[in-house]
């Protein structure tokens, strides 16, 4: 069940990540006007897209390390993993019997 601290730490995720995904698309947008005013082959176009590819690169390498500082259950993003850990936990492993030379099997 998620508390409220949680509740606010995937909303801001979802926040920051819709406005930066809409930052990324607004700069592939304007190399894409660059093109049309200065020409598509002009060296002020390349120019232009150079450090706007640039700026995308920035933001998107912002993306993923939103994607990592975010909870792992936060679901703004198209992440594909496993939900459940495999691995047991301390309590588990503290509740367990243990007896010399035997190794659960």
């Amino acid at each position: 069940m998620a508390n409220v601290k949680d509740i606010k730490i995937n909303g801001y995720c979802d926040e920051v990540s819709e406005k930066l995904t809409s930052i990324k698309e607004s700069i592939h947008l304007l190399q894409e006007d660059a093109k049309k005013v200065y020409g598509e082959g002009s060296e002020r176009s390349k120019i232009y897209g150079r450090h706007l590819c640039e700026l995308a690169d920035i933001v998107d390498w912002k993306l993923q390390l939103l994607m990592k500082a975010c909870p792992f259950e936060w679901k703004g993003t198209d992440r594909e993993f496993d939900r459940i850990a495999s691995v047991a936990s301390s309590d588990e492993i503290a509740k367990s019997e243990f007896s010399g030379g035997y190794i659960g099997g």
